[in-house]
């Protein structure tokens, strides 16, 4: 369930999505991902240790005879993710030379099997990058923060919702997708219906209070508002099964969704 700072929105956008910073938390779990590589049946310790030993060498630009008298084999990831003094996209950039160090051995195996365990860590805990055909790519930016961040303000029941929306994503160890979802529409709802006194959203009726929208938008935003209602995903109806069970992918975007909504709205109303 979630916590007390979680129920109350005294956490911020910017502390359950994690960017351009590493966690304890994150680095751990980063560290734990070489730790299950190192011991998966597949690799052996050899196999293990030259990539430890590619990265010694071209990677941190150390000498080879080094690496054995340093005592630092088996752990040369590990001590580099857990060094403070080594900033954050650094950290990330050696889980890229890893992989390319992979796919180079012809290892492809090997790096699906690392990148599969990482984007599921940064998945549970929020991180806002994922591995992407061996590559780490940003998923959630500074601007999709701020528009969350911005839509808070709005007060009332809309801060409540996104705030209860926050929470939701943000339990350890993994969030309440499905509800957070619930939220994040429900927050777009609380706002229609200050304007329109419906209790579900019903975009038509903002345009009898003068707040018009592009067609193609309302539709695109209707859509998504369906998706909510979708007996599959088991957003606001009892779920059959985990087929359709909403990921922090979909969770994620459907709050920053929600959130630019808000604040879209906000400025119609206001012109």
């Amino acid at each position: 369930m979630a916590l007390f700072s979680e129920r109350n929105g005294y956490t911020k956008p910017s502390d359950v999505i994690i960017r351009e910073r590493m966690t304890p938390e994150i680095e751990n779990a980063i560290c734990s991902c070489y730790d299950d590589l190192n011991s998966f049946y597949g690799i052996g310790v050899d196999d293990y240790t030259f990539l430890e030993q590619h990265l010694w060498r071209y990677f941190l630009g150390r000498r080879v005879s080094d690496f054995w008298n340093s005592g630092s084999h088996y752990i040369v990831a590990s001590l580099f993710v857990l060094d403070k003094n080594n900033p954050w996209y650094r950290k990330l950039d050696m889980i890229e030379e890893s992989l390319n160090y992979f796919i180079i051995k012809r290892h492809e195996n090997w790096a699906k099997l690392l990148s599969d365990k990482l984007n599921k860590e940064f998945t549970r805990l929020c991180f806002a990058y994922r591995i992407i055909d061996n590559k780490i790519v940003e998923v959630t930016s500074e601007e999709e923060i701020v528009a969350i961040e911005t839509a808070l303000k709005c007060g009332n029941s809309i801060t409540i919702h996104l705030n209860n929306a926050l929470g939701l994503l943000a339990i350890k160890p993994e969030g309440d997708y499905r509800n957070s979802i619930k939220e994040s529409i429900s927050a777009v709802e609380a706002f229609t219906r200050e304007i329109t006194g419906e209790k579900v959203l019903n975009l038509g009726k903002l345009e009898e209070a003068w707040i018009t929208l592009p067609s193609t938008l309302r539709n695109a935003f209707n859509n998504l508002y369906g998706y909510t209602n979708d007996k599959t995903t088991g957003i606001r109806h009892a779920l059959m099964d985990d087929t359709n069970a909403p990921s922090a992918e979909e969770a994620i975007f459907m709050l920053v969704s929600c959130s630019a909504f808000i604040n879209y709205l906000t400025k119609k109303k206001r012109n």
